[in-house]
């Protein structure tokens, strides 16, 4: 009767345990994930049809593509320098080299925008700009709120 009793608490206290536990999901979006769901966010807040998001995000993601390439660059050149250690010159030619990789970007969105007009009006394009801000912005949130963006609100971050 003991032995039994000892039993079904320890198997109780097992069970609890068992529940209790998050569900331990991936931490991160993988790439190809993260472009689907980017995609879908700004396909419906910009209301783009399916012919019109077909054309665009060919264009719009070899735009990300290379905005990535220059930002990847940068953090490279970052994380070597801070891992000797900064000096007070070094410090400075990183700030002057944000301050051109920023402009690089900025001209690479200009030079993109001829083709992005060529494919769709310029009040689309404003909804997809708001759009872009409000998928980071609720990727973020989601994040801090330690939960996956996008359709995973069941999982949290490990």
């Amino acid at each position: 009767m003991k032995r039994t009793v000892i039993l079904l608490i320890v198997s109780l206290c097992f069970m609890t345990i068992a529940s209790a536990q998050e569900v331990r999901g991936p931490r991160f979006m993988k790439p190809e994930e993260y472009k689907a769901k980017q995609q879908e966010f700004i396909t419906q807040r910009a209301g783009l049809t399916e012919t019109e998001a077909k054309a665009f995000f060919p264009i719009y993601f070899e735009l990300q593509t290379e905005k990535f390439k220059l930002n990847g660059q940068l953090r490279r050149k970052t994380r070597e320098l801070m891992a000797d250690g900064l000096t007070e010159d070094e410090a400075s030619e990183l700030l002057d080299e944000t301050a051109e990789m920023k402009m690089k970007c900025d001209k690479l969105e200009k030079d993109y925008l001829p083709k992005f007009k060529a494919i769709l009006p310029a009040s689309k394009l404003l909804r997809i700009q708001m759009a872009e801000e409000a998928f980071r912005r609720e990727l973020l949130n989601n994040m801090q709120r330690g939960r996956m963006p996008f359709g995973n609100e069941g999982q949290k971050r490990q």
